[in-house]
């Protein structure tokens, strides 16, 4: 079985978490013995810059350069349409496997060569909205205008998907939802689920690092990892912090990551006065892995998700997640019995600070390990998809 992997994004060029998605996949199906090539794109101020080509991990990997605009995912496919065909051609696949926005216009002529597949990570309506909402709440001009102005776009591309594409995959039973909403029930007999995975044992390798040994840590540090969007709800966790500080100031919050909205946060920070917040902007991968080392908890304060990397792998480590109580997050959780799912920031605060001694914590982190690490795996989820890459073959 020979798969071609299609997104505009791949490690080291990572904008969101459908590049690390595309890399913990196509090590998954080369552990099962699928012969894997990833055609991904780099972004350069030069597009006439030449095509680098690797192998890594027993994986073939092209690197196709594209103008740095937005969007990005149609900058990739509109500047790489002949060296896509050329590609698919010399590589002869049995499937193409392609990523939602990153994948049309160019399987209109891709699908000639071998059945297309397109894995769906997000639903522009549930951006749209999010996008909308943050304006009087706090949210910056580049929410409104990725996802709001943008939405028409957004929307044509992702039906033109489901369209076209022979197969399409959402990664959470909520993002199905959405998505059937937004698109019509024509799609519903060709959208299947299947969850976001985890590579277990590269994650407990890096995460015990090269000794083995593990930092200290502390039943009272909260992580925080991702984009500073108002849908991620990163203003929520300075009112947390404040809130915090009143009602337990022995309780810190680690954020990591960067965007539209860090300025004001920081700002914030200072404004109030909280000691409890540390703000590590941008950062290495190694640098997030010591900062999880030395948590309890993971905080995904998002108004939207459909299946978040930085959840399951904090999951399967067995950080306690705090989350509002929407649909992803019940999903994720097994209705809410595998974290801690407020109503808003204060019944977060509430349910935290009244959960329990270190042995009830450790006994919870352990109980959400076992079931993500059942839920989550990697292998289990790169099976499914091989299971129907021989079905569309």
């Amino acid at each position: 079985m020979k798969v071609l992997l299609l997104t505009h994004e791949y490690p080291p060029f990572i904008f969101g978490g459908v590049g690390s998605f595309a890399k913990e996949l196509a090590n998954g199906l080369a552990r099962l013995g699928v012969n894997v090539t990833v055609v991904s794109g780099f972004p350069v101020l030069d597009p006439r810059k030449k095509i680098t080509q690797e192998r890594e991990d027993g994986i073939t990997v092209y690197r196709l350069p594209y103008p740095n605009i937005q969007p990005r995912h149609t900058m990739f496919q509109l500047a790489n349409l002949k060296r896509l065909t050329s590609i698919v051609d010399e590589v002869s696949p049995n499937v193409i496997h392609g990523q939602s926005a990153a994948s049309f216009p160019a399987l209109l002529n891709l699908k000639k060569g071998a059945p297309f597949l397109v894995t769906f990570h997000t639903s522009p309506l549930m951006e749209k909205i999010t996008s909308i909402q943050s304006i009087s709440r706090g949210g910056s001009l580049a929410d409104f205008r990725v996802f709001a102005v943008g939405y028409p776009v957004w929307s044509f591309t992702f039906k033109e998907e489901l369209k076209h594409s022979d197969c399409s995959v959402a990664v959470s039973n909520t993002l199905r939802t959405e998505l059937l909403r937004e698109m019509g029930e024509q799609f519903i007999e060709k959208i299947q689920v299947i969850h976001n995975g985890v590579n277990l044992e590269a994650l407990d390798r890096e995460y015990k690092g090269r000794n083995g040994k593990f930092c200290e840590k502390s039943d009272k540090l909260i992580l925080f990892a991702g984009r500073f969007f108002w849908r991620k709800g990163v203003l929520s966790l300075i009112k947390l912090a404040s809130l915090l500080q009143k009602k337990d100031p022995e309780y810190r919050i680690i954020m990591h990551g960067t965007g539209p909205l860090f300025s004001k946060v920081q700002m914030r920070i200072q404004s109030l006065r909280l000691p409890n917040v540390e703000l590590k902007g941008f950062t290495t991968r190694a640098e997030l892995v010591q900062s999880m080392r030395r948590c309890k908890f993971v905080v995904i304060p998002s108004f939207y998700e459909a299946c978040p990397i930085a959840l399951i792998e904090a999951m399967c480590l067995g950080k306690i997640p705090l989350m509002f109580n929407l649909p992803f997050s019940s999903e994720l959780t097994d209705g809410g019995r595998f974290g801690i799912i407020a109503d808003d920031v204060t019944d977060m605060v509430r349910k935290l600070t009244a959960f329990g001694e270190k042995d009830q914590l450790d006994s919870f982190g352990n109980e959400i390990s076992v079931f993500a690490r059942d839920t989550f795996d990697m292998n289990e989820s790169a099976r499914k998809y091989l299971d129907l890459y021989r079905e569309l073959s």
